[in-house]
């Protein structure tokens, strides 16, 4: 697979990573067996980038990921985030961008992971109680110690990301990001590209929206625009899913989508993705189904 880099700061990664969302059970049960299956056949596809929280599953999602990767280690890119505090079930209950409470998340993260270095560290959303500039500075502190290489937020605004990458710099960027989700390109996706960070495109199948499914209910916009995305994709004869991925990809090209799926068959799809050539016709078509304010509406109970 192909490699992009993310950033200016030498972090590369597969142009496609796996998120490790649906591993959490979170889009129906999966066994310890089945998630660790997922991810050594995504590293057997050329996936590098793997994308996962401390707060998923209380931990465990670290845990398993960990397990998976034990003597390829060294052929991942394992990203993960800390700044909430969460409870057992992998509820995150409070922000806590406390210098100390950052460096006690690195740890932990790094016995779950079984590695002695993370590779992308987010922090996960900005304390309004404790400024931007002190969170970061003590994640600068442990890139030094040799415990990250390399540092991401997420949740942020323009104005604290300037302030952050003036204390280390920021090599990613994490949005949610997608075909129908693209209000980040009015703030810090733009400045992202400004200050030369990467960016991981979080949900970029919106949350099973461009896939037929999800947890979602499409808005009526938003169906119109998925009978377009249908129609463009027979027209290419690819699934909207591929389609909605090629798209990203040509959109930017300093962007890494994370889709998070248990399913092998859905991750040959996406590794497949960076194979479709769009026509600039084609990609300014579908990016005037949602110029930059894609709307979503939760599922009910």
């Amino acid at each position: 697979m192909d490699v992009r880099a993310l950033g200016s700061g030498g972090l590369v990664s597969s142009v496609i990573g796996l998120g490790t969302k649906a591993l959490t059970g979170a889009y129906g049960p999966v066994s310890r067996r089945e998630a660790d299956r997922t991810i050594r056949y995504a590293l057997d596809m050329g996936i590098t980038m793997f994308d996962t929280a401390d707060f998923y599953s209380g931990g465990e999602t670290e845990r398993l990921l960990g397990e998976a990767l034990s003597g390829r280690r060294d052929a991942a890119l394992v990203a993960t985030c800390g700044g909430l505090r969460f409870n057992t079930a992998g509820k995150p209950v409070a922000v806590d961008g406390d210098p100390a409470y950052l460096a006690r998340a690195c740890d932990a993260s790094l016995r779950r992971l079984r590695t002695d270095y993370i590779d992308l560290f987010y922090l996960a959303r900005t304390d309004p109680q404790i400024p931007v500039q002190d969170s970061v500075g003590k994640l600068a502190e442990l890139v030094a110690a040799g415990k990250i290489r390399y540092l991401g937020l997420c949740d942020i605004t323009a104005d604290q990301l300037r302030r952050a990458q003036e204390i280390h710099p920021i090599s990613v960027l994490a949005v949610e990001y997608s075909l129908l989700q693209r209000s980040a390109e009015a703030g810090p996706l733009a400045l992202a590209s400004e200050l030369g960070m990467g960016v991981v495109a979080c949900s970029p199948l919106c949350r099973g929206l461009l896939t037929g499914g999800g947890s979602f209910v499409a808005s009526p916009r938003q169906q119109r625009a998925l009978r377009v995305i249908e129609a463009e994709a027979a027209e290419l004869d690819v699934g909207i899913e591929r389609l909605a991925l090629a798209w990203l990809l040509a959109w930017r090209d300093d962007i890494v989508p994370v889709p998070s799926t248990r399913n092998p068959a859905h991750i040959e799809m996406s590794v497949s993705a960076p194979c479709i050539r769009l026509s600039f016709d084609t990609r300014a078509r579908l990016a005037a189904l949602f110029p930059t304010d894609g709307d979503y509406e939760p599922a009910g109970p």
